[in-house]
This record gives structure tokens, C-alpha cells and sequence, in this order.
């Protein structure tokens, strides 16, 4: 159908070729007799009529039609298409000379044309990719000059992601008598049928097509496709081709800078997050050290004086009581800094075997109960009769209990309060801490759980408490939250542990290595 379609485009031209002689005849005719002078002058403007419609072969036929007309109407004997005279055929044959040479410089200043207008617009896509605009901006004005310049309806720009290998529609336009609007095309329209407008097989081939396509390369493959569409095939020449690729060109560097400018940008953000984080770490050890250096000078310097006491001879039950306090706090901060330790690098072990939740809690609850009692802060418990078995590490679990429990004692006033519930919901044991003391504000809230972070500041220990309790819980296969309506307002910590019957087909039994967040 496209062969048919494009002889019938040429037959168009040649038909133009034929009228155009035609028209020239008659009007020699109508004139001849007045002026009898050479009937050249219109002839020679149906041959660069048809040159300029048709290229040069219909002008070749135009110049054709010419000589065959002057010799029968015009050179002696008339009406025949014999030559007697030889001045006639030498008038005739520089007739078909000059027509010749004026059909193929018409032709030639055609085609230099229409390449003058295809560089122009060439220029003006590259003059907008310099600029450095939008290059969708960009994509939209390819399509335009395209669909202008080579004179089809459809031209459209189509991009191909990087993780998606289907083309994505940037640009598309409908041009018709210069008036150019945008219009929405089908993925379905780049068919695997749609030749390469960029195969020089296509373009030796006479086949008309109605979609054409120029694959838009990039240094690593592939960037887009920019497709022409038209109503009825035609073929393009090779300097359609030429202008298709250039335009392809032009927007294939642009893809490229706007790829690298996205990639650059990327990694500007990526290392000012390294940069912030390593900055962040960096304030985080200086903020641990001085955390540290300040919880270990209270005790040493405990140590260092009541040992200077006893060595003086005062051997009474405050200096040991004070030196055995001053001791219980370097082993409590030793401790957690080695938890923290075991845990980040993933070398916790737990001793899992069931255990009774309530004994456990009770257990803590008694180790902490003394200094609730100083304090003068009252420590009430509501423990659920119902019998809960957990598989757990019953030191790490007392570790969780104490901790909450103690942090709680410890931000409580005096004549404050402190509950404990334990509850059973569903194949889980929820634990909840609830005190009345200075609550936590909402902006501190979801920090309160990350290590060396706490409210009060560096005098109030190294804040590790918490984070070892999110770790050994979330080890255990539960969830921790914590919850405050605010400063001032208390605050309350929920533990959820999975029952013996949940948790056994997730850990099994014996001891098992866990890994910290």
C-alpha cells in the first residue's frame, strides 16, 4: 500500500508537470500570432514551476513536453514533429539545454532551501540547549520544528528511564497549515514495525510509511525516540534524515546534561548527608566522652576520698557504704557501655528458656523498691493472675524491668507515684510503667529511645538506659513505646512480649546470638 500511495504522490508531481506545460501551450498560442517571437520564455516557467513542485524529474518531463510542443506547433513544418532546418533543431536544442539547466537550478535552490531551513532550525534547537533551559521546554520545541521544517502532521519526543525500558511521552504536537497545538499520543504508536528513519536501507527503499522514528543515543545507549507521523506515507530523503538525526543529536546532549546535572545533584546531597552524619557522629563522641569523663568523676572521686579515710584509720560503716556505692555506679556505667557495645556489634547472647513473667517483674520490682523508698516515692504494682510463660532471658529480661522502672523512680518527685501493670491480650503480655513525674515533651519524644540521648542533659547519666531497653526487648521479638501528654505530666512505657506459644516457632530453644538494630 505505501508503494502505491507514493507513485501516486509522484504521478501528482507529474501531473503538475503536464498542466504546467499545458497552460504554457496555450498561452504561447494565444500570443504567437501577435508577437511571433520564440515561444521559450513560458515554457521555461512550466519547467521551473515543475521543478519547484516536483524536484527534477518532472521537470525533465516539463522540458520534454516543451520541445515535443515548439516542434509541432511552432518550428517549420508545423504540425509535425520533423526538422528540416538545422538552425531550427540548433534553436531547439539549446531550448532543451537552458530548460534542463533551469529545471536544475530550480530544483537546487529548492533543496538549498528547505537544508537552509533545516539548519536554521537545527541552530535554534542547539542556541536552546546552551541556554541551559527546561528541557521539556526543549523537547517541545524539537517536535514543533520538526513537524514545521519537514511539513507532517505529528511530531513527538519520547524518553526512555533508566529502570523503565518503555518509552514515557515528554513532547507532542500537531502541525497543520503552520498552526502547531499539542496533542497526546499512545505508547502504542512505536510499534516494533516502526522503521529507523536512520537506516540508509530505509531510505534506499521506495516505500512510503506513515511513522518513522530516530532512536535519541546517549554515551552509555539509548536516551529516547523522536517519531514523525504523518496522514499518508511518504519517504524521506537523506536530507530528512540528516535533519532528523541532527535534531536527535541536539536533544540526545541536552538528555545527557540534564542526566549528569541529576546525577551531580545526587551526589552533592548524598555527601552532605555523609557529611552531616559524620559531623553528627563526631559531636556524638565528644558528647559521649564528656558524658562519661563527668558520670566517672562523681564516683571515683568518692572512691579516691574514702580510700584516703580508711588508709587514715577511720574504719566506719559510711566510708564502706560509700566506697561500695561509688563501686555499684562504675560497674552499672561499665555495664551498659558494654551492652551498647555487644549489641551494636551483634554480639549479645541470650540464654532463652521459659520464664514466668510475673516472677521476673517482681523480682525487679523488689531490687528497686529500696530506692523508690528513700525517695519517698510510692511504687504500686497490679500483676495479672493469669500465669504467662515467656521464652526470654530472664537477666536481660530483669534488665528491661529495672531499667523502666528505676528511670521512672528516678525523673518522679517525692510524694510521686509509680504503677506497674502486667496484662495478658491475646498470645501477647503487655507491661506497662506509669509515673507522675516530669514527663517528656513531644519534640524530645521520639528521641527518647536513641543512646546518649536524654532530656536533662549530661548530668543525669549517660542515657543509655532506654536504648538497652529497646534493644533487649525488640531481641526478645516484642515492641517498646513510650507515651507523655507532656512536661510535667508523667509519662508511660509500654512493653509487649510474645507468650511461650508465639514465640517458640520464631526462636526455638537454648541460646541464640542476637543482633542489635
Amino acid at each position: 500500500m505505501g508503494r502505491d500511495v507514493e507513485r501516486s504522490r509522484s504521478a501528482h508531481a507529474y501531473g503538475v508537470a503536464v498542466l504546467a506545460s499545458v497552460v504554457a501551450l496555450g498561452a504561447t498560442l494565444l500570443v504567437w500570432p501577435r508577437l511571433e517571437t520564440t515561444p521559450s520564455p513560458l515554457f521555461f516557467a512550466a519547467v521551473v514551476v515543475s521543478s519547484w513542485y516536483g524536484g527534477l524529474r518532472p521537470a525533465f518531463v516539463a522540458t520534454a513536453l516543451a520541445a515535443l510542443a515548439t516542434s509541432y506547433f511552432f518550428v517549420p513544418p508545423v504540425h509535425s514533429i520533423a526538422i528540416e532546418s538545422l538552425d531550427d533543431g540548433l534553436r531547439l536544442g539549446l531550448f532543451v539545454l537552458v530548460a534542463v539547466l533551469t529545471g536544475s537550478l530550480s530544483a537546487a535552490r529548492r533543496r538549498a532551501e528547505i537544508e537552509r531551513g533545516q539548519q536554521a532550525s537545527i541552530a535554534e534547537l542547539g542556541r536552546l540547549a546552551l541556554a541551559g533551559g527546561e528541557l521539556s521546554g526543549l523537547m517541545h520545541e524539537a517536535a514543533t520544528h520538526v513537524a514545521r521544517t519537514l511539513g507532517i502532521e505529528y511530531a513527538a519526543v519520547w524518553e526512555l528511564s533508566s529502570g523503565n525500558r518503555l518509552p514515557v511521552l515528554r513532547a507532542a504536537v500537531c502541525c497543520r497549515k503552520e498552526i502547531v497545538a499539542d496533542v497526546v499520543l499512545d505508547t502504542d504508536v512505536l510499534s516494533a514495525a516502526a522503521p529507523e528513519i536512520d537506516d540508509s536501507e530505509h531510505l534506499a527503499d521506495g516505500n512510503g510509511v506513515r511513522l518513522a522514528k530516530v532512536i535519541i543515543r546517549g554515551s552509555e545507549g539509548p536516551l529516547g525516540i523522536l517519531s514523525t507521523h504523518v496522514a499518508r506515507p511518504r519517504r524521506f530523503s537523506a536530507g530528512d534524515a540528516h535533519f532528523l538525526q541532527a535534531v536527535a543529536h541536539v536533544l540526545g546532549e541536552a538528555m545527557m546534561r540534564r542526566r549528569a546535572e541529576e546525577e551531580r545533584t545526587a551526589l552533592l546531597a548524598r555527601e552532605r548527608t555523609a557529611r552531616g552524619r559524620a559531623e553528627a557522629a563526631s559531636r556524638a563522641k565528644e558528647d559521649l566522652l564528656a558524658t562519661v569523663s563527668h558520670e566517672l568523676r562523681a564516683p571515683l572521686a568518692q572512691l579516691v576520698t574514702w580510700s584516703r579515710l580508711l588508709r587514715l584509720g577511720r574504719h566506719d560503716d559510711t566510708a564502706l557504704d560509700a566506697v561500695e556505692r561509688s563501686t555499684r555506679t562504675l560497674e552499672r556505667l561499665a555495664g551498659d557501655l558494654l551492652d551498647v557495645s555487644r549489641i551494636s556489634a551483634g554480639k549479645l547472647a541470650l540464654s532463652l528458656r521459659p520464664t514466668a513473667l510475673a516472677d521476673a517483674v517482681e523480682a525487679a520490682l523488689d531490687g528497686v523498691r529500696p530506692s523508690a523508698m528513700t525517695k519517698g516515692v510510692g511504687l504500686e504494682q497490679d500483676l495479672a493472675i493469669t500465669p504467662m510463660e515467656l521464652l526470654a532471658d530472664p537477666t536481660r529480661l530483669h534488665q528491661v524491668v529495672w531499667n523502666l522502672v528505676g528511670n521512672a523512680i528516678k525523673f518522679t518527685p517525692p510524694a510521686g507515684r509509680v504503677v506497674v501493670r502486667l496484662r495478658q491480650i491475646a498470645d501477647r503480655a503487655e507491661l506497662t510503667v506509669t509515673d507522675t513525674g516530669r514527663g517528656i515533651s513531644a519534640a524530645f519524644l521520639p528521641h527518647v529511645f536513641e543512646p546518649f540521648r536524654q532530656a536533662g542533659g549530661a548530668t543525669e547519666g549517660l542515657g543509655l538506659g532506654l536504648a538497652i531497653v529497646r534493644q533487649l526487648v525488640e531481641l526478645h521479638g516484642g515492641t517498646v513505646r513510650a507515651e507523655s501528654p507532656g512536661e510535667g505530666r508523667g509519662a508511660r512505657f509500654t512493653v509487649v512480649l510474645p507468650l511461650l506459644s508465639a514465640a517458640t516457632d520464631v526462636f526455638g530453644g537454648g541460646s541464640i546470638a542476637a543482633c542489635g538494630a
